[in-house]
């Protein structure tokens, strides 16, 4: 009897080392995952203003078309905004949808057009104008998105004359 206790006693169980195996590939498989998910706080942001500003775009793009309007963007180094031609001049959209928006002092952006070529950075003022016509036509652009002095990864936002827009995550 007691020969079949002790057999008992030895199956009942896990050793140590078991635990700590399972215990090491849990961590490691977790922290696995953790990487594979996140990417920083600030290249999360640039994502999303990345697509923020693909479909506000795109609206900006039917509206100018549905309505029958003249509509531009103004970007500077603290902004982006929305203008309407009206009564010979340009007028600030300020519906819910398109209302100026800040730029993350963490943010760069880099536009370029056929005629133009702009960095927005600290040391300038001046704005650069992308239109977007009733005809549906636009300003072809190619607009540049990064973590400042950091210049990869980012997106990039390519507008053509006739109206397709790209946005892609380019890191090199």
């Amino acid at each position: 009897m007691q020969h079949n206790l002790t057999q008992y006693n030895k199956k009942k169980g896990f050793t140590l080392i078991e635990l700590l195996v399972v215990v090491v590939l849990s961590g490691i498989v977790t922290s696995l995952a953790v990487l594979s998910m996140g990417s920083s706080g600030i290249e999360r942001e640039m994502q999303e203003e990345a697509k923020r500003l693909h479909a506000l775009i795109k609206l900006v793009r039917e509206e100018a078309i549905i309505q029958a309007k003249e509509i531009a963007m103004e970007i500077n180094k603290q902004e982006y905004l929305f203008l309407e031609y009206k009564d010979k001049k340009w007028i600030p959209l300020t519906s819910k949808i398109f209302h100026a928006r800040s730029i993350k002092d963490a943010l760069e952006f880099r536009v370029e057009t056929e005629t133009k070529e702009k960095l927005f950075t600290d040391k300038e003022s001046d704005s650069l104008r992308l239109y977007f016509l009733s005809s549906g036509e636009q300003t072809p652009f190619q607009m540049r998105m990064s973590v400042k002095n950091n210049p990869h990864p980012y997106y990039q936002l390519t507008g053509s004359f006739n109206g397709k827009l790209k946005l892609e995550y380019i890191n090199e």
